[in-house]
């Protein structure tokens, strides 16, 4: 079952920190694949990445997760006994991103996006763009409403000047997800509040680029960033296009190229 297609095979390429790691990387075939091995394997899919990165260890070249069983057993015994540190970092940074996401952000029709990961911004200075905007097919600030895609606890709130009203949630395996560009909060949350997968958080704005309330600088959008902890970043993001798409096909029941 071929379903990362990464010519790379050594561990520091494949560091947390590293951008081919952040990047988080797939296509519309291989997502489909990724999506056919969960339902084989039943195992999620932070599993089957770190499972891929170790077949690629082991066997060199194109990466791939055979679909046989006795296959996945030997590499599940080999990730036990092969560079098993190296090995354990990255299924715990693939953990992070992937296995608390269960809800896409925005339940409406009609929302589009790209994959706009480190295209240039340029408000505060020339830098890189680190998440993905979500826009609604008419742009009405306060009418969209933005729910959190995983369990957590409220850790941000408030303004940022770039990112206007944002909330972030800690997830339980540790990712830290970012919705800005509020419009408006569903409740006063405060930081140390549990909520859970698909709880209104807020309403799509056009909020922030400047003073706390400025607005309208922008078209009406959520900006989702993705944040891990790791060994020498408090802050590191991730790409979370593939993520939302991962999301957005589990509910619809299939992948798009």
């Amino acid at each position: 079952m071929l379903w990362l297609n990464a010519g790379a095979d050594s561990l520091s390429e494949f560091e947390p920190e590293s951008p081919e790691f952040r990047e988080m990387k797939l296509s519309g075939k291989r997502l489909a694949s990724l999506l056919e091995a969960e339902a084989y394997y039943g195992q999620p899919a932070s599993e089957l990445f770190s499972l891929s990165w170790l077949y690629r260890r082991l066997h060199g070249g194109r990466g791939f997760l055979p679909a046989q069983e006795r296959e996945y057993l030997l590499l599940k015994q080999a990730a036990f006994t092969f560079n098993r540190s190296g090995y354990e970092k990255i299924r715990k940074a693939y953990q992070k991103v992937w296995d608390d996401a269960e809800v896409f952000p925005v339940q409406e029709n009609g929302i589009v996006y790209e994959n706009s990961w480190m295209f240039e911004r340029s408000y505060g200075g020339l830098r890189g763009h680190e998440g993905t905007d979500l826009m609604p097919p008419e742009n009405l600030p306060g009418h969209f409403k933005v729910v959190s895609m995983t369990e957590g606890t409220v850790e941000k709130i408030g303004w940022l000047e770039k990112g206007g009203y944002r909330i972030g949630i800690r997830s339980p395996q540790g990712g830290y997800y970012y919705y800005a560009h509020l419009d408006s909060y569903a409740q006063e949350f405060i930081p140390g509040q549990s909520v859970e997968a698909g709880e209104l958080l807020g309403y799509m704005g056009d909020s922030g680029y400047g003073p706390e309330g400025t607005s309208g600088r922008f078209d009406v959008h959520l900006h989702l960033g993705i944040y891990l902890e790791t060994e020498t970043a408090s802050e590191l993001s991730v790409n979370p296009y593939w993520l939302l798409r991962y999301l957005e096909e589990k509910e619809s029941g299939q992948a798009k190229e």
